[in-house]
């Protein structure tokens, strides 16, 4: 599909009201989703590809949210990855085209037992789930207006600074 008009009309999904404490919920998953990342490659790297994927969808959930966008279709995930694309500067073309595929991988993996990744390969897979946080969030910083939905300080790449003691 083209258009976000075409996903309307298809009922893929819904206009709602942007709301903030959503949106933070799902970014701040998404963090938390990396930072377990770094605990499971260890032991498994298929495992840690789901979950950069799964924080690249509430990432994408985020940006949609924020965006007044809800998917309510029964391929949620495609749409979400779809509409993100859609949602972003084209320059992000290649996550995106590597989001799809970790969706596609996370499908084989939890339903057919299908284990596409190695340790290589989810290491990938994190740095762009890191990526597309970092650029959805600086998004929806701008359309937020109240300004940084945390309450963290945050640098030029939306990653929280830590507070010094």
């Amino acid at each position: 599909m083209k258009k976000l008009q075409d996903y309307l009309k298809k009922k893929l999904i819904k206009r709602q009201k942007p709301n903030f404490k959503q949106i933070k919920q799902q970014l701040e998953g998404a963090e938390h989703d990396l930072k377990i990342f770094n605990t499971v490659i260890k032991e498994d790297p298929g495992w840690a590809s789901t979950i950069a994927y799964q924080s690249m969808l509430r990432a994408g959930r985020a940006l949609m949210f924020a965006h007044g966008f809800l998917p309510i279709d029964g391929q949620q995930h495609k749409t979400v990855v779809e509409i993100t694309g859609k949602l972003l500067n084209p320059a992000f073309e290649t996550i995106i085209k590597q989001f799809d595929r970790l969706r596609k991988n996370r499908n084989a993996f939890l339903y057919d037992s299908v284990d596409l990744a190695n340790k290589t390969e989810a290491e990938i897979a994190v740095k762009m789930a890191r990526e597309l946080l970092s650029e959805i969030t600086k998004q929806i910083a701008k359309l937020n207006p109240q300004g940084n939905i945390f309450n963290a300080q945050r640098d030029n790449n939306g990653h929280r600074l830590q507070k010094s003691t």
